[in-house]
């Protein structure tokens, strides 16, 4: 269960991380640059356990708008932050919807 959990979390990472530009300053903290990750994670006690072991700190949820208005700011975060599975369909939806305007 934490396994696929976290695979489904490193895809969805992959799959949601922004390009971060060459120039992005690195956080001394973390050794990373900041970028716009987000994870699918679950609710539960374990998944956050696991979270706050991986990066120093509580996850931080955000919804699909939330993740898109950051994204349309230019918002960057140095910790990835966190969505439910359905919060990732919507958001997959909501992209979807958008490109199809665009086109």
């Amino acid at each position: 269960m934490i396994r696929t959990a976290l695979s489904l979390s490193l895809a969805a990472g992959l799959a949601l991380a922004a390009a971060v530009p060459a120039s992005a300053s690195v956080d001394p903290k973390t050794q990373r640059a900041p970028s716009q990750a987000v994870m699918i994670c679950g609710e539960d006690a374990a998944t956050r356990a696991s979270f706050e072991r991986e990066y120093g700190e509580r996850p931080v949820f955000v919804s699909a708008r939330d993740l898109l208005a950051a994204r349309d700011a230019g918002e960057r975060w140095a910790t990835p932050r966190c969505m439910t599975e359905r919060e990732y369909a919507r958001y997959e939806r909501i992209s979807e919807q958008r490109a199809d305007l665009r086109r």
